[in-house]
């Protein structure tokens, strides 16, 4: 009879094993989807916002075009949203979201070992790393980044593959690093609760005004 039951427990445990494993799954997909969408739609927005609005009003107007801006400061635009974006996501406790960054490494490193040598002279590491990885970009001011592929411009090819193989790499290491982070420090609600006080605070001295 206690065989029966353990039997029973053991093929009852199963199920609830897979089921937990494919929720893992989705939350990553769900996390590394999210990494890509941010890359793709508020890393250009908020390369122009800053470009375009933030440093005018700062008084540091940009001379570069958006593209060479956008470019020249991927990094900056890629890494810090993303991390932000972990770090509010942290609070669900998703321990997939912590190898989101897995994905976009492999495949960085993928591109990063199959770059061709420029010659039989040429070092295929250092124009591998130029190629994703180096700044100094010369670009136009008024093309679309659709119209990129049409132009035979090395710097034009060279952006373009940034933002498709390195920014991905960028994001995916901050939101990786803020949920690492969230899970085991609670910063995401630290972080609220300190917000909470400065608004608190400001609105306080506001209404005693």
């Amino acid at each position: 009879m206690e065989d029966t039951v353990e039997g029973q427990v053991a093929t009852e445990d199963k199920p609830a094993g897979r089921s937990g494993s494919g929720w893992q799954a989705l939350w990553f997909l769900l996390h590394l989807a999210a990494v890509y969408a941010l890359v793709k739609f508020c890393t250009p927005w908020l390369s122009g916002w800053t470009a375009g609005k933030v440093l005018p009003l700062l008084q540091h107007p940009t001379s570069s075009g958006p593209f060479q801006f956008l470019f020249s400061h991927l990094f900056e635009f890629s890494f810090f949203p993303a991390f932000l974006l972990g770090l509010i996501n942290s609070r669900f406790k998703h321990k997939a979201a912590q190898f989101v960054w897995l994905v976009p490494t492999v495949i960085l490193a993928y591109k990063f070992g199959t770059f061709p040598a420029p010659s039989v002279f040429g070092s295929q590491l250092s124009a591998a790393f130029h190629q994703y990885f180096a700044g100094g970009f010369l670009l136009p001011g008024s093309w679309a980044l659709s119209d990129m592929r049409d132009f035979g411009s090395p710097d034009m090819l060279r952006g373009l593959a940034q933002i498709e193989f390195t920014a991905p790499f960028y994001a995916g290491v901050g939101y990786s690093i803020a949920s690492w982070l969230g899970c085991r420090t609670d910063l995401s609600r630290k972080l609220a609760e300190n917000v909470e006080r400065w608004e608190e605070t400001r609105f306080g001295h506001d209404d005693t005004n």
